[in-house]
């Protein structure tokens, strides 16, 4: 059938080709038939599609735009429409792109295939219908390709082996109906072969207990379901010897595996018990490795990589990973057509194994080409520039490492797949990066508290947030926020760039107008005339409008990522208030009564970053320092310095595999930040101004003292247990937060007892999808009382937070 169809596909695009001045005809009769030989393409649309998207045919036909028509290229062209196998008729038609007719504009009016109108299954008892037909590759809707038959076929087969129904048969039938093609594959299930017992014949030294634990083969159990799969046993084979390798055991042999199967007809189902008849052999111990053929590096240097001590029981694994770390050492400098030869020297007698390694040095590679594969909306010279490798230069793996946590980093790509292949010369080779794009268009929102007294107002604030961080492929970042609430309301725009010309060079530029309603202590005049500042509240409204430029700077050396970035920050605001009613305490506030001035502060910040991504990082390190001095008019009510100063740190402690597609991985994080404020002599900080405990990011679940804790110094520390519970999309959090907020600087660095920190603890649900940075935290708050005692809060808060990575 296949080879029926090619043969149909063929001559129609030969014919095709002989008639293609027939066919392709232009608008306008009165000008010549064959107008559009030597017109370059300008486009290619299709007429007359029901089911078959746009942009499945795009992939397919957007590669000759730009060439100039002929019958070569027009008879490439339908051979790769043809090949789709998606139509039943084809007519092309030429039409001017231009008023000159130096572009051509071909459509193609075409008559789909039957579509899939239905998929049935039958048969099947054991599994699900649903889960059947995601197996497969033909759709509802889909269009009709018999060739896709047997290949689902086997698909279906190979999803019921996994489950273990070793029987399984699977056919396949079709019906025209009025609204297209139904499918229906029969399914003879069978009886299901389930692992009964595993056993192991001939080992002494390696308990039963321990090889099970090795494999991947399960006996049928509470957890396991003992399904059998044929393909599983070769597997299963090498990873014994690999125990036995790496416990020094170099002759031991797996020298038969036995089956033999009972049937159960109770539970309607077969039995195995599978043994496997090992020969152990005799335990060596490492003699070391010597080095022939090494001219570029010395025997110290290549023995250094080789982690495995000489006199210690042989470890097959630990001497492959030195082998490895010595092809690396060639290969990160560029070495990437040298040959290597290991030679073992065993000696039966004495139980001891050596080896010679045998190195045939060559010139260094150089980089013939990149290739870029898979971007269809990211533009290539984005992705190019995150490479810090060209054509031309020596090829260098720490380099290509490099520019793929440079591409992780952008949260363009969901995954970004790296290969060497051999140029069209010795000693040169490609570099082809293959992507897998992501949406990058991110919606934020989520409840900010604000602490307001009044029952009659809402105590939180409603945020949104949208932003493409890669906007038409470009690489530019744009977003608008809001936020909406009795007591706030703003807008907000930015715009920013990672890039200027070939430079890693930052900028962004944002503004925001913002309207809020607030309260501020005040000073009460007393009938006598005396004035008294106790805890007496004005209420006032403050308009303000602000707007910032940052510019930045970032280098990538192989250790780590380095970062500089400066910014100002420039804001007019206006409180409004009966001044001859309120007298406000705060200078913060009364500087701006009831008219426009100015509040501006500029920043510089640098940062060393060695996490292996920022976004969701599994190890590496994060530490940053950043200086904002506030105050850069005569005409502004407060002077300051604040530095921020971050140091965060990621382990994972655990990490194995459960399925294919799920590794579990328990990853712990440590984060501690410094926040302190400085101002200027004979000046003083307003309440707004000083540092606090928000609830919401620094002392998560503290939401009660929004606002009433504050002072000039703030030192915040975290801990988290993460655990991926769907890579890629949610994690399982265990949190812990303890936060001090002292009066003066000087305070936090000499007089910090238990008593002073705010603690909270609990769980929580992140998801580390990068376009819904969202986490819904569940937290109980507690204190140190002067006694010692934990006074825990009695009640546990929801928080609704965000995943926002340092940057």
């Amino acid at each position: 059938m296949i080879i029926r169809q090619r043969l149909i596909a063929l001559f129609i695009s030969v014919v095709m080709c002989v008639f293609a001045p027939l066919t392709i005809y232009s608008q306008d009769s009165s000008s010549s038939d064959t107008w559009y030989y030597g017109a370059v393409i300008k486009s290619v649309t299709f007429k007359g599609l029901k089911n078959v998207r746009s942009k499945e045919l795009e992939g397919v036909v957007s590669g000759f735009y730009g060439k100039k028509f002929n019958d070569e290229v027009f008879a490439d062209m339908m051979d790769r429409i043809y090949a789709l196998d998606l139509f039943d008729e084809i007519n092309p038609e030429a039409i001017p792109g231009d008023m000159k007719r130096s572009t051509v504009t071909i459509t193609f009016f075409v008559t789909e295939k039957p579509a899939i109108s239905r998929i049935l299954v039958s048969g099947n008892r054991q599994l699900r219908t649903a889960e059947i037909k995601e197996s497969i590759t033909s759709k509802e809707k889909d269009i009709f390709v018999a060739s896709k038959l047997p290949i689902d076929e086997r698909a279906i087969r190979d999803h019921y082996l996994e489950k273990g129904f070793t029987n399984i048969k699977v056919s396949s039938s079709t019906k025209k109906t009025a609204k297209g093609i139904e499918i229906t594959y029969t399914v003879d299930e069978g009886h299901p072969t389930v692992i009964a017992h595993i056993n192991f014949s001939g080992n002494k030294i390696i308990s039963s207990k321990t090889l099970k634990k090795k494999i991947k083969l399960k006996e049928i159990g509470i957890i396991s379901k003992g399904a059998f799969q044929e393909s599983m046993l070769e597997a299963d084979r090498q990873a014994i010897l690999a125990y036995y390798a790496n416990e020094g055991y170099i002759d031991a042999d797996v020298i038969d595996i036995t089956q033999t199967v009972e049937q159960n007809d109770k539970k309607k189902r077969d039995e195995l018990t599978i043994t496997f008849v090992i020969s152990e052999g005799s335990q060596y111990t490492y003699e070391g490795v010597s080095f022939v053929g090494n001219r570029i590096f010395s025997d110290e240097e290549l023995q250094s990589k080789v982690k495995l001590k000489k006199g210690s029981v042989f470890d097959q694994t630990k001497f492959n990973e030195g082998i490895m770390a010595v092809a690396d050492l060639y290969y990160e400098n560029g070495y990437t057509s040298n040959r290597f030869q290991q030679i073992p020297e065993k000696d039966v007698e004495k139980k001891t194994i050596s080896y010679q390694f045998m190195v045939m040095e060559n010139v260094r590679s150089h980089v013939e080409d990149i290739i870029i594969k898979g971007n269809t909306r990211t533009k290539e010279h984005v992705i190019r520039r995150e490479i810090p490798i060209e054509s031309g230069d020596i090829f260098s793996k720490a380099k290509v490492t490099t520019g793929l946590r440079n591409l992780y980093n952008l949260q363009y790509f969901s995954a970004v797949v790296p290969d060497i292949v051999p140029g069209s010369e010795e000693n040169l080779v490609d570099l082809i990066v293959s992507v897998e794009e992501q949406s990058t268009t991110s919606i934020e929102f989520g409840v900010t508290f604000s602490g307001v007294s009044d029952p009659d107002e809402l105590p939180f604030a409603l945020f949104v947030k949208w932003q493409d961080s890669n906007f038409k492929g470009s690489g530019r970042s744009i977003s608008a926020s809001s936020t909406v609430s009795t007591g706030t309301q703003s807008v907000g725009l930015s715009y920013g760039t990672n890039w200027f010309g070939d430079l890693p060079i930052s900028t962004s530029i944002s503004t925001e107008i913002a309207h809020s309603s607030l309260d501020a202590y005040r000073v009460k005049i007393n009938k006598d005339g005396t004035l008294t500042d106790d805890s007496y509240y004005m209420d006032y409204e403050q308009w303000r409008w602000s707007s910032g430029f940052t510019l930045g700077r970032r280098w990538t050396p192989d250790f780590a990522i380095l970062s500089w970035t400066g910014g100002i920050t420039t804001s007019l605001k206006n409180n409004i208030y009966d001044e001859d009613v309120y007298y406000p305490t705060d200078a913060a506030v009364s500087k701006y009564a009831n008219h426009w001035g100015w509040q501006n502060s500029i920043w510089t910040a640098f940062s060393i970053d060695d996490r292996d991504v920022n976004y969701d990082p599994s190890k590496g390190w994060f530490a940053s320092q950043k200086f904002t001095w506030y105050g850069l008019t005569p005409y502004e009510s407060e002077y300051f310095l604040r530095t921020d100063t971050k140091l965060e740190k990621y382990f994972t402690l655990l990490k194995f595999p459960i399925t294919e597609n799920w590794t579990y991985k328990l990853v712990f994080m440590a984060y501690s930040g410094l926040s302190l404020q400085f101002p200027k002599p004979g000046t003083g900080i307003g309440d707004t101004s000083k540092l606090h405990i928000d609830g919401m990011f620094i002392g998560r679940g503290w939401t009660s003292i929004y606002n009433k804790v504050m002072g000039k110094a703030l030192w915040n520390n975290i801990v988290e247990l993460r655990m991926p519970l769907v890579p890629g999309v949610l994690a399982l959090d265990l949190f812990g937060d303890a936060v001090i907020v002292k009066s003066e600087p000087k305070d936090i660095m000499n007089d910090i007892t238990l008593q002073d920190f705010y603690f909270s603890v609990g769980p929580g649900i992140r998801f580390t999808i990068p376009q819904f940075p969202l986490r819904l935290l569940f937290a109980n708050t507690f204190r140190i009382n002067d006694e010692k005692d934990v006074e825990w809060d009695k009640n546990w808060k929801f928080v609704l937070s965000f995943n926002i990575p340092n940057k």
